[in-house]
């Protein structure tokens, strides 16, 4: 049995899964409200731009969680059941389990971020009577490539388990500390070395503490595309207030991307290897 054929079940499988598609739903309601969010602050110049950058930053928070639901059990279920075993009576071997799950999952949350996250610009484009395409196209992709990452964070541990439970307590506690505590890391530093908050221009190492998570690292790249689209909204050189460092360039935060997403699978696998499934 090939990668392919294993992916296209799991991708037929993930499908059918009425609570993957509801919290899809939700996200797409939840960036379509909040790309609205610039129109209600007093005193600033609200524009289509402006709500793409504040329902990326919302997404931040929303898109892991889909990609865990969408994962988390994709091995660890199947192993605590039994059928795991029946999976291995067909011949394939666990390196191809692995990569064939990462895929059709992957594929899942590839397709219900796309559709979820076309309908909330259709909101955006509505409210503010335009919709940057390129930006649009930069946000959209980092959206997609985000929840990959979690993907690929929730199949490895997913493969690392034995049981559902461990599997959903580490994925709580993943999502716990990469896309809601981590801002706290950089904060608490900042004060400890600057002796206060951050506030006006920041040093380059804040910067990069805040985007060694997935979600710091998207939310840089974020960053970055929509200020490249209007001049007049602040970027990292802005926040700064001097030249951009070589390891603030923007291919840092994609290896970033690439690590979260092929060490976590690569652990998992290297675990789940050598487990004892009997």
């Amino acid at each position: 049995m090939s990668w392919r054929i294993i992916a296209r079940r799991e991708f037929t499988d993930a499908v059918q899964s009425r609570l993957l598609w509801g919290l899809v739903a939700i996200v797409a309601i939840m960036i379509a409200l909040t790309s609205a969010v610039p129109l209600l602050l007093p005193g600033a110049t609200a524009s289509a731009l402006l709500g793409l950058g504040a329902a990326s930053e919302f997404a931040a928070m929303l898109v892991p969680i889909v990609a865990l639901v969408a994962a988390y059990l994709a091995i660890a279920g199947e192993r605590e059941s039994g059928s795991l075993r029946l999976l291995l009576a067909l011949e394939p071997n666990r390196r191809t389990i692995v990569v064939g799950k990462f895929l059709g999952r992957s594929a899942v949350v590839v397709a219900g971020l796309g559709i979820g996250f076309l309908l909330a610009s259709v909101v955006t484009w509505l409210v503010y009577g335009a919709l940057p395409l390129g930006a649009f196209l930069a946000v959209l992709g980092l959206k997609v490539s985000l929840g990959v990452v979690f993907v690929g964070l929730a199949v490895g541990i997913s493969a690392a388990t034995a049981t559902r439970a461990r599997a959903m307590t580490l994925g709580i506690a993943s999502y716990l500390g990469l896309a809601l505590l981590w801002d706290l890391l950089p904060q608490g530093a900042h004060l400890v070395v600057e002796g206060g908050p951050p506030s006006g221009t920041v040093p380059g190492w804040f910067l990069l503490l805040e985007g060694l998570s997935p979600s710091g690292a998207y939310s840089a790249l974020v960053t970055r595309a929509i200020s490249a689209s209007d001049p007049a909204i602040p970027g990292p050189a802005e926040l700064l207030g001097g030249p951009m460092p070589l390891y603030l360039q923007w291919w840092v935060f994609v290896l970033l991307l690439l690590a979260w997403t092929a060490l976590p699978l690569a652990a998992g696998y290297w675990t789940f290897s050598r487990a004892d499934l009997n």
